[in-house]
Order: structure tokens, then C-alpha cells, then sequence
């Protein structure tokens, strides 16, 4: 072996005239410093740079490294921060978890930084040669990667201030035997602030012996989304579980109000896991169909993504590597949106005055108050626990359920509740159990309360419960082909006595064949049976017996007729849907007796500073503002919705509330003297309330000037031109043009450039709608100082 070839200039200084073993041992120690471990023990015990045992902790300052890192033999590109510091590799809890390795549970020194012997699970090699961070980390260790779906961030809501006039205008007028009319109004009043929404609803009528307006609900609601809070003051219908009844009354409502997040998923999702060895595609499918694709680094992932199916099926995670290698694990899975997800609550609190004579009378409360409670708690995702109280008026009532998943086998639920009135006692119980399969499903429930149980709904007069048992069994036969069973008894004071069974078959046959058949018999009523059988058969093509006018407008129609052995009858009808409302005019004629009706439906809507008609207004919706500009196209979400009006409105309906919708206007659609702030608003209106969306636009006050010196000639390219006393400035350009974006009557220019110094009186007339100004040639006159 010749050494000096090898070693001549090595740093660990060696000579030729040095021993063979020294220069094994700097060998050693040069392959120390290529690579050192830096993991296994306390400080103290850990491996110098040049490999040898340290017995105290090795001086100086710490050393900043920015190393590739080397996750489990994979390189995650980007480089990162690391700290050197007395022979061991530090590095910062974020880097850590943005490399994938959890470390939630240990705590940083005093600076921030964790050393990499301290966490468990973790082998690090520092490489010198290749300025690498070696990690091997266990699978424990690793952090799950969360892929699929994420629940969107709320968006901040867009606020508004405005008016509603809803409203739904009736005449009926009746031909034949008895000849009478009546004519009917349905209107809202509604008025939204960032505070909260007053509104009022109240029926007309006029005819048939009536002549009276009606009151209905008058309430005042505020809403806060970040925390599912609702709270309406006046009338309102109180909450209930599936074994409670709501009854309508005047008073004060908090409750959670799962409606203001419509992304939020409430019930428990199905968590789908699985490990990849090198990065991979990952698929799910549900019964067959794929919900999600995506990929997925090496280590642990979970797809969080809520399958669209309710009740029994099968997942399917597959993952597939870069070879083509595929992996398939299948997962029974339930899902039942009436559990609430692990940790998750749902309460409403009602108080007030009982409603009587609802949609008759405007102004009839009991005088005696009620309350009235429940609450629902996500223990775990298969356990939903309820609890529900209410009383008033000599009457105490409370009860508790549970709502029980029981894997893929289905759901069981139960529930007790007794009630107190006036000495008499009574409770009521209910159990249930139901299963959704792709090809069977099955559901009962029986409910049934004693003879003194009441509720506040009988305090109101409504009806007094007592029984309930109804059983459904429904199977798939084949394909197009299903059949149902269901059997229902019940009993309470107002509807009375009902026991009746249904049977019921359906298929498709082909592409254009339907049939049904339908067969129940009631046991209460001796002889009471009956059925149906009915074909159907699209003709294709255009023809119809009905054509529904489209959402964006236009006209619709439908015709229908029929006759028995003691019948006729025959109808037809044509509507009209239009930005400012809906029309309808039906015409129907049964036994002799003709019916005619015209309706219309819309509403008006008073916001800044203007009135504009719509079609009925239930939700949030937008009214554009382009400050004056007429005929500009509007867009949502990348649809033409219309274009601003004389005025520069434009009223966009059916908005989802406090969800993003994008609003847009195409620039290239403006005229080149308007001057835009922007192009796309994303507003996310209040519930039943309206936002302005303002795209800043007007109309531009300057001009292109061409300046000249005082032989005519074009001012030289280059020279900086200054309006006073503004102080803004514009370059010259070719054929001494300058561009000023604001300009007065009256104004000063001044140009400063190569032995250019010189002043221009600049005069200023707004030109015509849709142009912009051209002025000159301005002359330029020299000051003293110029040097031409």
C-alpha cells in the first residue's frame, strides 16, 4: 500500500516521513467526520466529530447548519435549519412536524430547539460529505398525514343593511254551481342589519266571508356562525328530539344552529388509514364508486372524507406505489346522521308563551309562561346521549335517550320521559332500531306514553299522544326492481285511531318503461282496502305534458286531465319566471265546477339608497354596485347572472349564507375611460339578508397630452413631466406624450430632461361617455435656465 498519493494534503496534515498506523488512524478519523451518529445516550457519552467518546461537554458557541433531510431514506427536498451544539443535532419543533415526525409530546429547551438523541423512536446521522440530516424513524413515531377532506375555514360575513317586501298575490274565482272569489295576499317584512334580522309575515284575505288581515310570526334573530349561536326573540317554534314534540309560542330561543356552517359535518366520519413505504396514490371507493384520489407521502395517512352514503356499505382504500404494486383493504362501514360526532353538543333553551289559534288569530297567547330544553352530547362516535326538560303552567316533564351505533348491524335508539300535571303522573317510552342497506333495509320504532303522560303540545290543545308503532322493511329484487313493506299504528286525540298496513312494488323496465303498484288495507274499518297500478312510458323527444319554465327565466306550462266512475277532471296552467318575480295563471275544472287563479310572486328591495324588484327573496343575496355604469355583465361563480341596470344595479338572488360566492365583472366589457378597483368579490351574505358588492369603478379624469417646444416639434422621449401642485408625475414618450390619470380645468405642467427645462399651460374637458381625452400639441415654454 502507497500512502502518499492518498493523503498528500489531507487535513489531518499527515507527512510522508509519518508512521503507517497514524495514517490509519487519521483514516479513521476522516471517515468520523463524513458521517457522525448523533443519536443513543446522554450528552456527555455521544461521539466527538472525530468519533471518539467525550467525557465533558465539548465548548463554544453553537453551530447554524442547513441540511437536506434524509427521511427513512427518502429526500424531502427542501433544506432546513439545524443547530450543532456540543456534538449533538438540534433542530425546531416545526421543522420537525413540517418533516413528519411527531413530536407533540416533548418539550423544548429554553431556546426552542430539541435535541434529536432525545426523541424516541428517532435515529439521526449527520453527513458532512452530502450536508444531510439522516432520520430513520419509527412508525409511531412518524406524523399521520390527514388527506381528503378538510372542513373550509369560515369565511368573515359580508354585512348589510336594507329592506325586504316579500310578497304572494292570489285571486280565485270559482265558476259554476256556487260563483264566488277571493282574493289573497301573503307578505314579509323584513329589515337586516350586521345586528340581526326584524322580521314580520302576515296573511290577507278578502272574499268567501272573510275580509281580515292576519298576523303570523314577528321576530327578531342574530346569529353568530363562529360558534353555532342563534338566538330569536318573539315567535318561533321550539326545539325537540325525536321522541319530543315542538309547539309554537312567543318568547326568547337560544339554541346551536347547525344551519349557519352547511359545510359542517355534525355526524361521525369514518376514518380511513393505511401506511405508505414510498410515495403513493391513494384511492377510495364506497360501494364501489370512488369518493377521493390523491396521493400520499411515505409514512402513516388517514383520509378524512365524508362518503356520500347513509347507512350500511363498504370502503375500499387502495394505494398504489410507483411500481404499479396496489395494496386493497376493504372496511365495513355505518353511517347514520343522527349521531353527533365524538365531543360534539347540541342544546336549544326555549321561553315563553304558549301560540293559540296559529294562522286565525294575530294576538292569541296564554298567559301562563312555558320553558322547554334539550340537550345533545357526542360522547363517543357510536354513543349520542340526550336529555330533554320542559314545564309551565302546573306541568313538569324530563327525560333522557341515547342514540346507539352498533357497528355495521345498524342503529338502536331509546328514550324514557315521565310528566307531572296537577297530581297526575305518567311517562312515556320508545325504542327503536334501524338498518339502510345497499340491498335490505329495516326499520322500527314503537313509542308509547301511559294515560296521564302530557307535554306542553297538549297543554296548547294540539293533541294528546299515546301510541306509536310503525315498522318499514324495503328490498332490492333486482335490477330497476324494489319492494316495501310498512305497517303503522297510531293513536292520540286529535287524528284518532289508525292501523294501517301498505304494500308497494316498483320497476324499470328499459330506458322508457316505469311500473308501479301500491296495495294497503286499514284494520280498524272492516271492507276499507284499496290499490293502484300505473304504467308509465316517456315518449322522448319534445313531446311533454309539461315543460317547467327554467331557473334563469322564461315561460313554463302543464296540462293534465282525468276521470272515474264519479269523477272529472281536467287542468292546465302556464307561469312565467323573470328577474323581478314569478307569474302563474291556472285554470282546472272538476265535477262541473271551474276554478281560475292568478298569482304573482316577488319582492322589492330598498339598499343603498335604491329600490329594485326580484324574484322572492329567502335567503342571503347581493346587489351589485358599479357606481353608475350601465349594461356591465355580471357572473357568479363563473355563470352570467344578467347585467347592471340604468343605474348601475344589479340584484344577484339565492346566495348561500355565509358561504363564499364569487361575484365578477369582465373588464374587457368596460368602456377604456372607467378605472376599476376590482374585478372579483367573493360575499358571503347573512341569512336572510343582502350585501353590497362594490367594485369601485369610475370614470377616468385625465388625459394623453402631447407636448411640443416653441419650433412645434416633438419633446424628446424621456423627459419627466410634473403637474403641480399635485406633484404627480408621467414620463415622455414618443411624439412627446405624457398620460396624466387626473387632471383640472386648469394646470401646470413642468418637463425636466436633457437640457430641457420648460412649462405647459394644460386646459381640461371631460370628453364623451366612453372615450378618453386627447390633448395637444401643448407648447412647452423654456424657463431662464434653459440650456438649449
Amino acid at each position: 500500500m502507497r500512502a502518499r498519493p492518498v493523503f498528500r494534503g489531507s487535513t489531518c496534515g499527515c507527512r510522508v516521513r509519518f508512521a503507517r498506523g497514524f495514517i490509519v488512524l487519521c483514516a479513521i478519523a476522516s471517515t468520523a467526520v463524513a458521517q457522525d451518529d448523533i443519536t443513543g445516550g446522554p450528552p456527555g457519552e455521544l461521539p466527538n466529530l472525530a468519533g471518539a467518546p467525550r467525557a465533558a461537554p465539548w465548548p463554544g458557541a453553537a453551530q447554524t447548519l442547513v441540511l437536506e433531510i434524509v427521511l427513512n431514506g427518502a429526500s424531502l427536498g427542501e433544506p432546513a435549519t439545524f443547530r450543532l451544539r456540543d456534538g449533538q443535532l438540534y433542530a425546531e419543533p416545526s421543522t420537525l412536524e413540517d418533516a413528519g415526525v411527531r413530536v407533540n409530546d416533548l418539550k423544548p429547551d429554553a431556546e426552542g430547539w430539541i435535541a434529536l438523541a432525545s426523541i424516541p423512536g428517532l435515529h439521526a446521522e449527520y453527513s458532512v460529505a452530502k450536508q444531510q440530516a439522516i432520520l430513520q424513524v419509527d412508525e409511531a413515531r412518524r406524523v399521520t398525514q390527514r388527506i381528503g377532506y378538510h372542513t373550509p375555514a369560515t369565511p368573515k360575513a359580508t354585512p348589510g343593511t336594507g329592506f325586504v317586501l316579500n310578497y304572494d298575490i292570489t285571486y280565485l274565482r270559482n265558476i259554476g254551481d256556487v260563483h264566488d272569489d277571493q282574493f289573497g295576499v301573503w307578505s314579509e317584512q323584513r329589515f337586516f342589519t350586521h345586528y340581526g334580522v326584524f322580521d314580520n309575515t302576515g296573511t290577507y284575505l278578502n272574499g268567501m266571508g272573510l275580509n281580515r288581515y292576519t298576523r303570523l310570526d314577528t321576530n327578531w334573530t342574530y346569529s353568530r356562525p363562529s360558534t353555532l349561536f342563534t338566538m330569536t326573540v318573539g315567535d318561533t317554534i321550539s326545539g325537540s328530539l325525536a321522541w319530543s314534540r315542538s309547539v309554537r309560542y312567543g318568547g326568547i330561543q337560544l339554541q346551536r344552529d347547525f344551519s349557519l356552517r352547511p359545510d359542517l359535518i355534525t355526524f361521525p366520519l369514518p376514518v380511513f388509514a393505511g401506511s405508505a413505504a414510498v410515495p403513493s396514490a391513494v384511492d377510495l371507493y364506497i360501494n364501489g364508486l370512488r369518493q377521493y384520489s390523491g396521493n400520499a407521502a411515505p409514512g402513516p395517512f388517514q383520509i378524512s372524507q365524508p362518503p356520500s352514503l347513509t347507512g350500511a356499505g363498504v370502503a375500499q382504500v387502495v394505494v398504489t406505489d410507483a411500481l404499479g404494486r396496489r395494496v386493497t383493504t376493504s372496511i365495513p362501514l355505518y353511517i347514520d346522521t343522527r349521531l353527533l360526532a365524538k365531543d360534539l353538543s347540541n342544546y336549544s333553551i326555549d321561553i315563553g308563551f304558549l301560540r293559540d289559534n296559529y294562522t286565525i288569530s294575530s294576538n292569541d297567547y296564554e298567559s301562563s309562561p312555558i320553558f322547554s330544553g334539550l340537550y345533545g352530547y357526542g360522547v363517543t362516535d357510536w354513543l349520542t346521549l340526550q336529555a330533554h326538560a320542559e314545564g309551565g303552567q302546573g306541568l313538569s316533564n324530563g327525560g333522557a335517550g341515547a342514540i346507539i351505533g352498533i357497528g355495521d348491524a345498524g342503529v338502536l335508539s331509546t328514550a324514557a320521559a315521565a310528566s307531572k300535571l296537577h297530581g297526575m303522573t305518567g311517562a312515556l317510552f320508545s325504542i327503536g332500531y334501524q338498518y339502510i342497506g345497499p340491498k335490505f333495509s329495516f326499520t322500527v320504532q314503537a313509542t308509547r306514553a301511559t294515560d296521564g303522560y302530557r307535554d306542553i303540545a297538549a297543554l296548547s290543545n294540539t293533541s294528546i299522544f299515546q301510541h306509536i308503532y310503525q315498522t318499514t322493511a324495503s328490498v332490492a329484487l333486482g335490477r330497476g326492481q324494489s319492494a316495501s313493506l310498512s305497517y303503522i299504528d297510531s293513536l292520540d286525540s286529535f287524528s284518532g285511531h289508525a292501523r294501517v298496513a301498505t304494500l308497494a312494488y316498483n320497476a324499470q323496465v328499459g330506458k322508457r318503461w316505469s311500473l308501479f303498484a301500491t296495495t294497503y288495507r286499514d284494520f280498524l274499518q272492516r271492507g276499507v282496502w284499496g290499490g293502484s297500478i300505473g304504467v308509465t312510458f316517456a315518449l322522448g323527444g319534445d313531446v311533454t305534458a309539461s315543460r317547467p319554465a327554467d331557473f334563469s327565466g322564461g315561460w313554463g306550462w302543464s296540462v293534465q286531465g282525468g276521470a272515474g266512475a264519479d269523477y272529472r277532471h281536467a287542468f292546465a296552467g302556464a307561469n312565467y319566471r323573470a328577474s323581478f318575480g314569478d307569474f302563474q295563471a291556472t285554470a282546472q275544472r272538476f265535477n262541473g265546477v271551474t276554478t281560475a287563479t292568478v298569482e304573482a310572486a316577488g319582492a322589492l328591495v330598498v339598499m343603498d339608497g335604491t329600490v329594485l324588484p326580484s324574484r322572492t327573496l329567502t335567503d342571503g343575496f347581493a346587489l351589485v354596485s358599479t357606481d353608475g355604469l350601465a349594461k356591465v355583465p355580471v357572473t357568479q361563480e363563473n355563470r352570467l347572472v344578467g347585467a347592471t341596470d340604468t343605474r348601475g344595479y344589479l340584484l344577484v338572488p339565492d346566495l348561500t349564507s355565509y358561504q363564499r360566492n364569487q361575484l365578477a365583472i369582465d373588464p374587457l366589457a368596460l368602456p377604456p375611460d372607467v378605472q376599476i378597483d376590482r374585478t372579483r368579490l367573493d360575499i358571503a351574505p347573512e341569512r336572510r339578508s343582502g350585501a353590497l358588492a362594490h367594485f369601485g369603478m369610475a370614470r377616468y379624469q385625465g388625459a394623453s397630452v402631447s407636448f411640443v417646444d416653441a419650433n412645434g416639434q416633438a419633446l424628446p422621449a424621456g423627459a419627466m413631466a410634473t403637474l403641480a401642485p399635485s406633484g404627480a408625475t408621467a414620463t415622455v414618450g414618443y411624439d412627446g406624450l405624457a398620460f396624466f390619470d387626473k387632471l383640472d380645468a386648469n394646470n401646470e405642467v413642468t418637463i425636466h430632461g436633457r437640457n430641457l427645462d420648460c412649462t405647459a399651460d394644460v386646459k381640461y374637458a371631460a370628453p364623451a361617455a366612453g372615450t378618453l381625452a386627447q390633448i395637444g400639441p401643448v407648447p412647452c415654454t423654456a424657463n431662464r435656465n434653459d440650456g438649449r
